[in-house]
Order: C-alpha cells, then sequence, then structure tokens
C-alpha cells in the first residue's frame, strides 16, 4: 500500500508532520532586506508558477505537492498559510485563493512594497483584510512608503547616513476582528483599520549613521519618530489599544530610543515589551558596516548609545508600573554575552523593587503582584 492509498483523513495527519513556523519569523530579528532579496532553503524557484509571486515556504511540502492532484489539494492550505504578496499583484493573488479554497487556511501575508509604490483605491492593504481573514499582517517596505502607510509627513532628511532600505511592521489582530468590514468610500487610517492588539517593528541598522561627523545629531528615519514628532491622532489611538510591542533595532541613538519610548509610554493598555537593540551573536552585521564604512567608526560608540538606551528604558518600564498595565519585558539583548552581565545588574537595579528576574541568561523580568508606590524621580 502506498501513501495516497490511505485514507485522506490519515494522508492530512501526516502531512501536518512536515509542516514548520513561518520562515519570516526567523528572519525578525535580523537586519531587514527585501524580501525578493531573500534566498532560503525553503524557497523554490518554480518557472511554472502563476500564483502571483506568493512563496512557497516548506520545501519538502513544495516537492510532495508536485507528485499528484491528491498529494496537491492536501498539501496547499499548508503550503499558503504563511503567504507573501507583492501589492501590484493582490487581484490574482486573491483569484488564486479563491479558485483553490485557500482563502480561509491563509493565517498571516508578508506584503513587500516597493520605494516606488503607486496607491490605488480601493487600498491593497484594505482589500486584502476584507477578502483574506488573516491574524498577521507583515509589511517590508523602506521608511518614506511606511510613512505614507500611515499618512504621516516622514522624517527622512537624514535617510542618506543611514540607508536603511527597508523595515519590517508588522501588526496582529484578534480572531474576533478579522472578519470586520472596512469602508472603501470612508477609508480609515491603516494604523486603526483594525483594533491592533500587537505590534512589532524592526527598523534595521543604524550603523552606518555613526560614520558620520556628530551623529548623535542625525535623525532616524523611522515611522515611530514620525508618530511621535507629528503627534499623530491615529497613532496615539493605535499606541493606546496594544498589548504587546515589539521594537527590534541594530545599535539605534540613545536620543532615538528616548523618542520610541515616549510612544510606548502612550501604550496604556500594554502587557509585554519585548526590545533587541544589539544584533544577533551570530550575525557579522558589524564587521560588515564597518568594512563597507572603510573602518571609520569608533567601535565604542555604538556600545555607550545601547548602555544608556538600557537605562532610560527601566526608566520608562518604572513609569508603566505605575500608570500602566505592564506585566512582563522581555530584553534579547541578553543573548549576546559581552554585555549580558552589564544588562542583567543595570535593569534589576532599577526595576527590582517592583519586578522579579527569571533568571540568568533569560532577559525577562516579571511584575511583581504587588508593586509599590515608586518614586517620582524614577518616572523621568
Amino acid at each position: 500500500m502506498s501513501l495516497l492509498d490511505l485514507p485522506n483523513e490519515l494522508i492530512s495527519r501526516i502531512i501536518s508532520f512536515l509542516d514548520s513556523p513561518s520562515p519570516f519569523d526567523e528572519l525578525l530579528l535580523h537586519k531587514p532586506i527585501s524580501w525578493r532579496n531573500i534566498k532560503r532553503p525553503w524557497q523554490v524557484d518554480d518557472p511554472d508558477d502563476t500564483t502571483d509571486g506568493s512563496l512557497y515556504w516548506h520545501d519538502p511540502l513544495k516537492q510532495l505537492s508536485l507528485t499528484s492532484r491528491l498529494a496537491r489539494s492536501l498539501t496547499l492550505p499548508i503550503l499558503f498559510k504563511y503567504a507573501v504578496l507583492h501589492p501590484a499583484r493582490l487581484t490574482s493573488f486573491l483569484v488564486f485563493l479563491k479558485e483553490q479554497d485557500l482563502i480561509h487556511h491563509v493565517s498571516s501575508v508578508v506584503a513587500d512594497v516597493p520605494g516606488i509604490y503607486n496607491h490605488l483605491h480601493p487600498a491593497w492593504w484594505a482589500r486584502l483584510l476584507n477578502e483574506v481573514p488573516i491574524a498577521r499582517l507583515s509589511i517590508f517596505a523602506p521608511p518614506e512608503v511606511l510613512a505614507r502607510l500611515a499618512d504621516t509627513p516622514s522624517c527622512t532628511s537624514d535617510a542618506w547616513a543611514f540607508d536603511m532600505g527597508s523595515q519590517i511592521l508588522r501588526f496582529d489582530q484578534s480572531a474576533d476582528e478579522i472578519r470586520a468590514q472596512i469602508d472603501y468610500d470612508n477609508l480609515p487610517n491603516f494604523l486603526v483599520a483594525r483594533p491592533w492588539t500587537k505590534m512589532t517593528f524592526n527598523e534595521g541598522s543604524s550603523l552606518l549613521a555613526y560614520t558620520t561627523y556628530e551623529f548623535f545629531l542625525r535623525r532616524t528615519p523611522s515611522l515611530l519618530t514620525t508618530l511621535h514628532v507629528n503627534n499623530s491622532t491615529a497613532g496615539n489611538a493605535m499606541f493606546a489599544n496594544l498589548l504587546s510591542f515589539e521594537f527590534i533595532a541594530i545599535f539605534p541613538f540613545y536620543n532615538h530610543v528616548d523618542e520610541i519610548l515616549k510612544c510606548i509610554r502612550k501604550m496604556e493598555k500594554l502587557q509585554r515589551l519585548f526590545i533587541k537593540l544589539c544584533p544577533e551573536p551570530d550575525s557579522t552585521v558589524l564587521r560588515d558596516e564597518i568594512e563597507a564604512a572603510g573602518g571609520h567608526l569608533d567601535v565604542n560608540d555604538p556600545w555607550n548609545e545601547c548602555e544608556t538606551s538600557w537605562m532610560l528604558i527601566a526608566h520608562t518600564v518604572v513609569f508603566l508600573t505605575m500608570q500602566g498595565a505592564l506585566e512582563e519585558l522581555h530584553m534579547d539583548d541578553v543573548k549576546v554575552e559581552g554585555v549580558r552581565s552589564t544588562l542583567e545588574s543595570s535593569l534589576s537595579a532599577r526595576l527590582q523593587q517592583w519586578w522579579a528576574y527569571g533568571g540568568e541568561g533569560s532577559g525577562l523580568w516579571r511584575r511583581k503582584s504587588t508593586s509599590p508606590m515608586a518614586p517620582m524621580f524614577a518616572l523621568y
């Protein structure tokens, strides 16, 4: 008896063991690059693929889907659970999903939006959210495109110093909201188009800006800076609804981190905060960007900015302890062995009255069940 002779239910169960988490999550903690430039073991080039540019994630599943009509029909729901979309091909993407009865199997979409993009009416994101009940939407785009998406003026006068070609903006929504319809004739700001509950923002590396004169005066081309500087009404409404926020960057300036923290203080319902300011331990980005800059970078500057940023983060956590709902802080930088001790000791010293540390190397602080009032100076 062959595999395909088994009942469909058993075959589906066997196929499910080939499933795996979204490969996008593997890349989320690294410096963003345009999705179309990423080559991974699970990406398979297919000259006969006319499915609008969506990628098959899993190589074993892709190979299995090519063996027979039955195998294809049983693997497609898993293959397209995580889809990649180029907005200009949205119509063909939606047609394909409907023809293959996959609409309700897509749980997340990664949209790769180019630097030059014509915003159509109705907006691509509104059509996508109305027609595909996804729980997660991720967007790869340059800073100026993200600003246009949020309908706010961009802060990109110093963008040349940072060379941030792509950033990642990711939103999650609850299962109760995924079927809510957006009115095309009264289109809301993207930031409040849905009551997003979780936001992740990876703004990329600031390392190249350290090679410029008086680098600390440069303004990072960041969506959060834009929302803060312009006091965006939509941005403030979105912040106020978030339950979880993740900020990922590579050696941002401490004054920029302070701008990010001012946004975080507006997150009144926030329960979980994840922050990462250092590259992954196995990353070569520091070496690569020093080489790209011709060696004109004092390696002490990024680390000094990072240490100052940690102190600012501790003050904001105390603020959210007194005036917010924050329950968990995750500092991912403890993975960097050389700074782990400094980070753990400096934050614990400032948070120990109200927060308990999860143990060496965990990077997790959890709010104690009872939090006494903090001295006012700790709020600033």
